[in-house]
């Protein structure tokens, strides 16, 4: 039975490396965590559920097994997020040597961590494509798309190029309709070539579930290049991987 306080008595636990600090009991409308404060630590969602808001507005629900305060953890700054209970919720609290530990020691809790990150990510960019389908930050577009939405048209004049963020099954891309590459890693730039070269677009580049780019002006290649070689290395990467990728295909359907 859960007490009627907004946030009932805490359970201590000798801390070790795999202990929690503390296992707290949440009753409906108790706040886990709080806007602006600061943490040391993060938490586990061991039973019920949680909504995250931001300034007011709901950004997701968490549920069990959810990480929450991985990010101020790490970056040592106030919580974006307020937590609230949504229904009667058991949260344990963890330590920075926890996470280490968990992250060399246990798979299983290595892999939940990540899947929580991950889905928290997924659920907090749909709601932002939802507000609004492209926004500005520090004069790079990021732009939302849907499965088959395309985002080159093969044929089409354009300067722009553009760097993958994030992907459910990553991109397509296409000639006439025969898929030659996918680019799947976050972080991979593509369209670079109409702007190095001044061309049309050689290929379709499409989303296969849902994707987040970022946009690129073609006048900002140059200054990428210039500024941050480790960029024009990773373009370089890149071609080179996707041209590894279109020779073996062409030399499987030819040879």
């Amino acid at each position: 039975m859960v007490d009627d306080s907004p946030h009932a008595g805490t359970v201590s636990e000798s801390f070790d490396p795999v202990s929690a600090l503390d296992v707290e009991t949440y009753r409906y409308g108790g706040v886990i965590l709080e806007e602006g404060s600061i943490y040391t630590c993060f938490l586990v969602i061991l039973s019920g559920q949680a909504e995250l808001l931001c300034k007011g507005k709901r950004i997701r629900v968490a549920a069990e097994h959810d990480i929450l305060g991985l990010e101020n953890l790490f970056f040592k700054k106030p919580s974006l997020i307020r937590a609230v209970a949504l229904t009667p919720c058991r949260v344990a609290s963890y330590g920075p040597d926890a996470l280490e530990y968990f992250l060399h020691n246990s798979p299983q809790m290595s892999k939940r961590i990540l899947r929580s990150v991950l889905q928290q990510l997924l659920q907090t960019t749909q709601k932002l494509a939802e507000s609004d389908g492209e926004y500005s930050l520090d004069d790079v577009r990021v732009q939302f798309y849907q499965d088959g939405e395309v985002i080159i048209q093969e044929g089409m004049q354009g300067t722009d190029f553009y760097k993958l963020v994030s992907s459910d099954g990553g991109l397509r891309v296409s000639i006439r309709d025969e898929e030659i590459a996918l680019i799947r890693k976050p972080g991979e730039f593509f369209g670079e070539m109409a702007s190095l070269l001044n061309l049309t677009r050689q290929a379709t580049v499409s989303s296969i579930g849902q994707s987040v780019v970022q946009v690129y002006s073609g006048d900002q290649l140059g200054m990428l290049i210039e500024e941050h070689p480790d960029v024009a290395l990773r373009m370089v990467q890149d071609l080179a991987s996707r041209l590894a990728d279109i020779s073996r295909k062409f030399m499987e359907k030819y040879f």
